[in-house]
């Protein structure tokens, strides 16, 4: 197969590119981001992609395939509804007539965050916690964005990777203080069902932000990520605690997740929200939030746990799959 056209596609932003194998791996080229906002749907923002000059001018017709990654649940039909983004479900066959693409592909995002892990070079993961990773054992891909995904990635007999996606990221927060069983009470109270995405996300955030707050007897703030994690390390005791939460929570469920999926291979944190927050996640809190698993403790000991800083990540994931799918 030539070129492929792929795409990362996020609560916040769509990211596009043209990919192709090169002698020393999947080559990215016409890479453009998008805030989707501008946007009322995928069609839009995907034809604001296809009409900018430098893809024409450089590359030539568009790619006769398309795999795009999208965060939400593949339908039967192959159509997928984005979790944290209100725009029309998005189906192949609509994107294959009106871009005049002959095979469109959609896939869950964290299904291409997945299978991007085996192509990415060492220099793109920093490590949380050291470990021997069991080479045939599953990795799992998990982490925090505007949502909360998870995958796993699992080797195959002939030396490639076979992709299990889900939707953990609405399995229930498990609360283990009582301080977060009021916290998470709180939750519940305002916005129903607490998910373990309703904590650790960014889309979540303001909500979580709010609670604790409330919790501290201070006014609610409007504050972004950033300063969220700015005034922690101040010294703020709100958004300190915010911080300490989340981190906590993020490894929790990566060492639950862990344990049912068998993932010994190793753990990947992803998303923006786990890229921002290394030092928080190498908390003793948070390692022991990861480790501790009663009589099955052993078995995580050795689990080595990652964060993957790449932003193209789900793009080469996207791209292997869909020469997959091609050859």
């Amino acid at each position: 197969m030539g070129r492929v056209l792929v795409g990362d596609v996020g609560g916040t932003r769509s990211r596009f590119a043209v990919a192709h194998r090169g002698d020393a791996g999947i080559v990215l080229e016409a890479f453009r981001t998008f805030p989707n906002a501008s946007y009322t749907a995928f069609a839009e923002v995907l034809s604001a992609y296809l009409s900018q000059a430098p893809l024409s001018q450089d590359f030539g017709p568009v790619p006769p395939r398309a795999l795009f990654a999208l965060a939400g649940p593949p339908l039967a039909d192959g159509s997928v509804t984005l979790t944290n983004r209100d725009w029309p479900t998005i189906r192949p066959g609509d994107l294959e007539q009106a871009m005049g693409i002959p095979a469109v592909s959609l896939v869950n995002d964290f299904a291409a965050m997945a299978r991007a892990v085996p192509e990415m070079a060492a220099d793109a993961f920093e490590t949380v916690l050291d470990g021997r990773g069991v080479g045939d054992a599953p990795v799992l891909v998990t982490g925090p964005g505007t949502g909360f995904g998870v995958s796993t990635l699992v080797p195959t007999a002939g030396g490639g990777w076979r992709v299990l996606t889900g939707e953990g990221g609405h399995a229930g927060f498990a609360a283990r203080t009582q301080r977060e069983a009021e916290i998470a009470e709180r939750l519940f109270a305002e916005h129903g069902f607490v998910s373990t995405e309703a904590v650790v996300s960014g889309g979540w955030l303001p909500r979580v932000l709010d609670v604790v707050s409330d919790l501290h007897g201070q006014a609610r703030r409007d504050l972004a990520a950033g300063d969220v994690l700015a005034q922690a390390e101040a010294g703020d005791p709100v958004c300190a605690e915010v911080c300490a939460l989340r981190a906590r929570a993020i490894m929790g469920a990566a060492g639950d997740a862990a344990l049912i999926t068998g993932a010994q291979g190793g753990v990947v944190l992803t998303g923006g929200v786990a890229e921002h927050m290394g030092a928080w996640l190498r908390t003793s809190e948070a390692v022991e939030r990861f480790r501790a698993r009663g009589k099955r403790s052993d078995w995580i000991a050795e689990v080595p746990v990652r964060i993957l800083h790449a932003a193209e990540a789900p793009l080469i994931g996207a791209a292997a799959l869909a020469f997959e799918l091609g050859d």
